[in-house]
């Protein structure tokens, strides 16, 4: 009776740490695996569109917009967009995306500075997350005004940088 007892607890132990190992291996499959969420080329104003957006609006003169979200896991989390359209526009959204963050942080505008996305930063962009942000990288004679947290602090805050040049809004949020 007793050797019965034991023998069904270690098969009740081993048990449980098959299905804790396996739930571990599970977990740490699906935490690295890219969720990425992505236009197919430009595309126009659309609720698509305006949803990855953080105040819920883009202006009605907005034109080839493109926009990318992705998150790995316990990895992070990435958000960007682009889009044309006259540059007041382009400012006032600018403003309005800082003004609806959640934490409000307040903004910090630096006029005519050269873009802060570089090739190095599309590229890591690309190929951790796993979609294509060749898209976010403005042209090399991109001037304009970058928008950044006033607090300093760029994790879960949005850098929007408007290029002035060619009138368009580049957005990029990390965490």
């Amino acid at each position: 009776m007793l050797n019965t007892i034991w023998k069904w607890l270690f098969r009740f132990v081993v048990g449980v740490g098959l299905m804790y190992v396996a739930l571990m291996l599970l977990l740490a499959i699906g935490m690295t695996r890219p969720n990425v969420k992505e236009s197919d080329g430009y595309v126009d104003s659309t609720a698509q569109a305006i949803a990855f957006t953080i105040s819920h609006s883009l202006p009605d003169s907005a034109n080839q917009i493109r926009f990318l979200r992705a998150s790995i896991g316990m990895g992070g989390r990435l958000r960007l967009y682009r889009f044309a359209a006259p540059v007041d526009d382009l400012d006032a959204h600018a403003v309005a995306e800082f003004d609806a963050h959640w934490d409000r942080p307040g903004y910090k505008a630096t006029p005519d500075t050269l873009s802060p996305f570089d090739e190095h930063d599309v590229k890591r962009n690309s190929e951790f997350y796993g979609g294509n942000a060749d898209w976010m990288l403005p042209p090399a004679d991109a001037i304009g005004t970058l928008y950044e947290p006033a607090d300093g602090q760029l994790s879960h805050r949005p850098m929007i940088f408007v290029d002035k040049t060619n009138g368009v809004l580049y957005f990029q949020m990390t965490d």
